[in-house]
C-alpha cells in the first residue's frame, strides 16, 4: 500500500520504511513506538559501522548525511572531526526523532533524496547516504539521486554510498551489474567494495559464476563481528575472502579498508570529478 502511495503521489519516500533507532528503541512506519527484536538491535549495530567507515573521511570536512533516518550517524560523524553534518531524511517521524536527540550538534531538515532544494549546489565535502537508493529503485528514481548527490558535494569531494546486494536480500537492491553500471555513467573514479557474506542457496550459484568470470566489486577479507550481524536463522554464514584489509587508494584518497563491515552491502567510495 506505501508503494502505491508513494506512486501516485509521487512523494517516492513517504512512510515507506521503517528506520534504523539506537539504543534498543524500534519505531514502526506509523511513528508508534515498539520493543526492539533483537534482529533490530543487530540491524543497528551494523549500521553503526557504516559511520565508523565513512568518518575516516571526515576530519575538518563539511558533511552531509542524505537519508539519515534517526540522525545516530550524526554524531559519530561529528566526534570523528566533522567542522559540520547536516542530514536530512524525508521520514517526518526520523527527523522529530533525530532533532530531539542530536539537534543541539547538528542540522535536521525533512528533504527526500531527489528533492534537497534547501542546499546548494557544491556545498558539502563528504556526501553520505546509506541504504537509501535501493528504497527508490522500483521507482527508476536512482539516477536523479546520485545526480543530487553530486550536485550539493564540491568538485574532488567524496561520496561514500552503501545499498544492499540483491543476490543476499532477493530482489532488494542492487546486482553488482546494475550498481557498475550507476557509478560508471556518474563518476570517473570510485571502488565497489564487496559485501562480506557469501550468499546462500540459488544466490551463491550467482556469486561463484560472477566471482569466476571476474565481475566483482573489490573483494577484502574483512573482519565480521558476527554477533553485531543479522542473517537468517539456521544459515550458517561464510565470508568472502579476498585482498588483506588495509590502505587502497580510490584515485588520490587513500581508503583504510581496515574499517569496512558492510555484511549485506555494497560499499561505494566515489570522488566527484573537477569541474
Amino acid at each position: 500500500m506505501t508503494h502505491l502511495y508513494g506512486s501516485i503521489s509521487r512523494k517516492y519516500y513517504w512512510e515507506d520504511f521503517i528506520r534504523v533507532y539506537p539504543n534498543g528503541i524500534h519505531i514502526n512506519r506509523l511513528g508508534w513506538r515498539k520493543p526492539a527484536t533483537p534482529t533490530n538491535t543487530k540491524n543497528f549495530l551494523n549500521h553503526q559501522k557504516f559511520f565508523a567507515f565513512a568518518g575516516q573521511f571526515s576530519q575538518s570536512a563539511t558533511v552531509a548525511d542524505i537519508g539519515c533516518g534517526s540522525g545516530y550517524g550524526c554524531a559519530l560523524l561529528k566526534n570523528a572531526g566533522a567542522t559540520s553534518v547536516c542530514n536530512t531524511d524525508a521520514s517526518t517521524h526520523a527527523v522529530r526523532f533525530a532533532k530531539d536527540h542530536y539537534g543541539n550538534i547538528v542540522e535536521f531538515s525533512v528533504q527526500g533524496i531527489t528533492e534537497m532544494n534547501l542546499y546548494p549546489n557544491d556545498q558539502f565535502d563528504l556526501t553520505i547516504c546509506s541504504e537509501v537508493l535501493e528504497h527508490i529503485q522500483e521507482y527508476g528514481k536512482e539516477d536523479q539521486a546520485v545526480e543530487g548527490i553530486k550536485r550539493i558535494t564540491r568538485p574532488k569531494g567524496i561520496i561514500i554510498i552503501g545499498t544492499p546486494n540483491s543476490e543476499l536480500l532477493g530482489d532488494h537492491g542492487f546486482s553488482f551489474e546494475e550498481m557498475e553500471a550507476l557509478m560508471k555513467k556518474h563518476f570517473t573514479q570510485y571502488s565497489i567494495f564487496e559485501n562480506a557474506l557469501v550468499p546462500f542457496d540459488s544466490s551463491r550459484e550467482l556469486w561463484e559464476r560472477r566471482l569466476s568470470e571476474g565481475r566483482t566489486g573489490v573483494i577484502v577479507s574483512q573482519a565480521i563481528n558476527l554477533d553485531k550481524t543479522a542473517f537468517l536463522n539456521g544459515v550458517m554464514p561464510q565470508l568472502k575472502r579476498g585482498r588483506p584489509a588495509g590502505i587502497y587508494r580510490v584515485g588520490s584518497v587513500e581508503v583504510d579498508t581496515t574499517l569496512l563491515h558492510n555484511t549485506h552491502s555494497w560499499a561505494i567510495v566515489a570522488i566527484k570529478d573537477p569541474v
